[in-house]
Protein backbone atom coordinates (compact mmCIF):
# COMPACT_ATOMS: atom_id res chain seq x y z
CA UNK A 1 0.00 0.00 0.00
CA UNK A 2 1.21 3.56 -0.54
CA UNK A 3 2.27 5.51 2.35
CA UNK A 4 0.02 8.09 2.00
CA UNK A 5 -3.02 5.88 1.49
CA UNK A 6 -2.11 4.45 5.16
CA UNK A 7 -4.08 5.54 7.66
CA UNK A 8 -1.82 7.89 10.00
CA UNK A 9 -3.13 6.42 13.33
CA UNK A 10 -1.19 3.08 11.10
CA UNK A 11 2.10 4.87 10.58
CA UNK A 12 2.18 6.51 14.10
CA UNK A 13 1.82 3.09 15.62
CA UNK A 14 4.55 1.58 13.33
CA UNK A 15 6.39 4.95 14.55
CA UNK A 16 6.07 4.35 18.02
CA UNK A 17 7.56 0.42 17.93
CA UNK A 18 10.20 2.07 16.18
CA UNK A 19 11.27 4.71 18.87
CA UNK A 20 10.57 2.41 21.81
CA UNK A 21 12.75 -0.40 20.19
CA UNK A 22 15.24 2.22 20.74
CA UNK A 23 17.57 2.08 17.50
CA UNK A 24 15.29 4.96 16.03
CA UNK A 25 16.14 7.47 18.87
CA UNK A 26 20.01 6.69 19.02
CA UNK A 27 20.23 7.03 15.48
CA UNK A 28 18.45 10.54 15.19
CA UNK A 29 20.58 10.93 18.06
CA UNK A 30 23.60 10.47 16.25
CA UNK A 31 22.93 12.15 13.63
CA UNK A 32 22.12 15.67 14.83
CA UNK A 33 25.27 15.10 17.57
CA UNK A 34 27.50 15.36 13.60
CA UNK A 35 25.43 18.04 12.69
CA UNK A 36 25.77 20.46 15.66
CA UNK A 37 29.78 19.32 15.67
CA UNK A 38 30.23 20.76 12.91
CA UNK A 39 28.40 23.69 13.43
CA UNK A 40 30.83 24.53 16.44
CA UNK A 41 33.81 23.18 14.30
CA UNK A 42 32.99 25.75 11.51
CA UNK A 43 32.29 28.55 14.27
CA UNK A 44 35.81 27.81 15.54
CA UNK A 45 37.66 27.63 12.36
CA UNK A 46 35.52 30.48 10.26
CA UNK A 47 34.66 33.02 13.59
CA UNK A 48 33.73 35.66 10.90
CA UNK A 49 31.43 33.75 9.05
CA UNK A 50 27.72 33.42 10.24
CA UNK A 51 26.11 29.92 11.17
CA UNK A 52 22.62 29.05 11.51
CA UNK A 53 20.99 27.18 14.30
CA UNK A 54 20.36 23.22 13.41
CA UNK A 55 17.33 22.38 11.44
CA UNK A 56 16.08 19.23 12.81
CA UNK A 57 13.48 18.53 9.87
CA UNK A 58 11.00 15.88 10.06
CA UNK A 59 12.97 12.66 9.06
CA UNK A 60 13.26 14.17 5.58
CA UNK A 61 16.39 16.09 6.18
CA UNK A 62 18.43 18.04 8.36
CA UNK A 63 20.96 20.72 8.38
CA UNK A 64 23.47 22.97 9.37
CA UNK A 65 23.32 26.25 7.06
CA UNK A 66 26.93 28.45 7.63
CA UNK A 67 27.09 32.32 5.52
CA UNK A 68 30.63 32.48 4.29
CA UNK A 69 31.71 36.08 4.17
CA UNK A 70 32.61 35.96 0.88
CA UNK A 71 29.21 34.65 -0.27
CA UNK A 72 27.28 37.07 2.25
CA UNK A 73 26.78 40.20 -0.16
CA UNK A 74 25.37 37.91 -3.28
CA UNK A 75 23.08 36.36 0.07
CA UNK A 76 24.38 32.47 -0.40
CA UNK A 77 24.65 29.69 1.77
CA UNK A 78 26.41 26.72 2.03
CA UNK A 79 24.54 23.53 3.72
CA UNK A 80 25.51 20.30 5.56
CA UNK A 81 22.31 18.51 4.91
CA UNK A 82 21.90 15.05 6.23
CA UNK A 83 19.31 13.47 4.01
CA UNK A 84 16.79 10.53 6.22
CA UNK A 85 15.52 8.65 3.29
CA UNK A 86 18.87 7.89 1.75
CA UNK A 87 21.81 8.29 4.69
CA UNK A 88 23.81 10.83 2.60
CA UNK A 89 24.98 13.67 3.89
CA UNK A 90 25.34 16.65 0.80
CA UNK A 91 26.64 19.91 0.65
CA UNK A 92 23.85 22.47 -1.37
CA UNK A 93 24.85 26.13 -2.40
CA UNK A 94 21.35 27.64 -1.64
CA UNK A 95 20.32 31.15 -1.78
CA UNK A 96 18.34 33.58 0.63
CA UNK A 97 14.89 32.97 -1.36
CA UNK A 98 13.62 31.58 -4.56
CA UNK A 99 14.44 34.59 -6.58
CA UNK A 100 17.70 34.83 -5.79
CA UNK A 101 17.78 31.40 -5.99
CA UNK A 102 17.28 31.64 -9.83
CA UNK A 103 18.91 34.48 -10.03
CA UNK A 104 22.04 32.65 -9.23
CA UNK A 105 21.23 29.46 -11.22
CA UNK A 106 20.64 31.94 -14.65
CA UNK A 107 23.89 33.45 -13.89
CA UNK A 108 25.70 30.40 -13.54
CA UNK A 109 24.67 28.38 -16.67
CA UNK A 110 27.05 30.35 -18.66
CA UNK A 111 29.93 29.78 -16.49
CA UNK A 112 32.21 26.58 -16.71
CA UNK A 113 31.77 24.04 -13.48
CA UNK A 114 34.09 21.73 -13.82
CA UNK A 115 33.33 19.25 -11.85
CA UNK A 116 29.77 20.51 -10.59
CA UNK A 117 26.67 20.45 -12.19
CA UNK A 118 23.14 22.54 -11.83
CA UNK A 119 20.03 21.37 -9.67
CA UNK A 120 17.15 21.60 -11.42
CA UNK A 121 15.23 23.51 -10.19
CA UNK A 122 11.79 22.85 -9.24
CA UNK A 123 9.39 23.16 -6.18
CA UNK A 124 11.02 22.01 -3.63
CA UNK A 125 14.44 22.06 -4.43
CA UNK A 126 16.11 24.30 -2.35
CA UNK A 127 19.96 23.56 -4.05
CA UNK A 128 21.51 25.20 -6.31
CA UNK A 129 24.40 23.20 -6.36
CA UNK A 130 24.80 19.92 -4.50
CA UNK A 131 27.67 17.68 -3.90
CA UNK A 132 27.13 13.94 -2.03
CA UNK A 133 29.73 13.05 -0.16
CA UNK A 134 30.90 9.11 -0.17
CA UNK A 135 29.80 6.72 2.35
CA UNK A 136 30.43 5.28 4.61
CA UNK A 137 30.17 7.56 7.48
CA UNK A 138 32.68 6.87 10.54
CA UNK A 139 29.41 7.45 12.85
CA UNK A 140 31.43 5.67 15.56
CA UNK A 141 34.34 7.64 15.42
CA UNK A 142 32.88 11.32 15.33
CA UNK A 143 35.89 13.23 15.74
CA UNK A 144 37.46 11.70 12.60
CA UNK A 145 33.97 12.01 11.00
CA UNK A 146 33.70 15.82 11.82
CA UNK A 147 36.89 16.17 10.25
CA UNK A 148 36.08 14.65 7.20
CA UNK A 149 33.24 16.45 7.08
CA UNK A 150 34.99 19.67 8.11
CA UNK A 151 37.46 19.37 5.07
CA UNK A 152 34.85 18.66 2.77
CA UNK A 153 32.77 21.97 3.64
CA UNK A 154 35.81 23.82 3.22
CA UNK A 155 36.95 22.47 -0.10
CA UNK A 156 33.45 22.67 -1.36
CA UNK A 157 33.02 26.20 -0.32
CA UNK A 158 35.85 27.58 -1.35
CA UNK A 159 34.78 26.31 -4.78
CA UNK A 160 31.52 27.95 -5.01
CA UNK A 161 33.58 31.35 -3.78
CA UNK A 162 35.33 30.52 -6.81
CA UNK A 163 32.52 29.50 -8.98
CA UNK A 164 29.99 32.41 -7.88
CA UNK A 165 33.14 35.10 -8.31
CA UNK A 166 32.61 34.43 -12.24
CA UNK A 167 29.36 35.63 -12.00
CA UNK A 168 27.65 39.63 -12.10
CA UNK A 169 27.22 41.44 -8.74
Amino acid sequence: MNSEKELLSTCVDEYCCAVAAGRLPRAYRGILSVLNAFKASWEEAHPTDNVGALYQGYLDMSFVAVLPTALAAKRLKISLVFLHPTGQFSFWLIAGNRAIQKAVSDALRVVPLGEYTLCTLQPGVDAIISRDLPKPYLFDEPEKLDASLMQAAESFAADMVSLVAKIAP
